[in-house]
């Protein structure tokens, strides 16, 4: 897999670009300012929770830094 950097940033992660609508966007800001997380995390969070509501299972180390996350929204 080939490194992809983004600034001083550098990650061995695959990189995903998607087009959101606004309201999307806005609760996407919301929620990054209320976890103090960048928006990259908060994105990678939200669809590991949405994949895992549809019955996925990941083995790997969790990359969001966070254990299960309760519905409180």
């Amino acid at each position: 897999m080939a490194m992809s950097t983004n600034g001083s940033v550098a990650t061995n992660k695959p990189k995903l670009n998607a087009y959101v609508g606004e309201e999307i966007n806005q609760a996407i800001e919301k929620e990054m300012a209320a976890e103090r997380r960048s928006k990259s995390q908060m994105v990678e969070l939200l669809l590991e929770e949405a994949l895992k509501a549809r019955g996925y299972t990941f083995t790997g180390q969790d990359t969001t830094g966070q254990q299960d996350r309760t519905q409180d929204h």
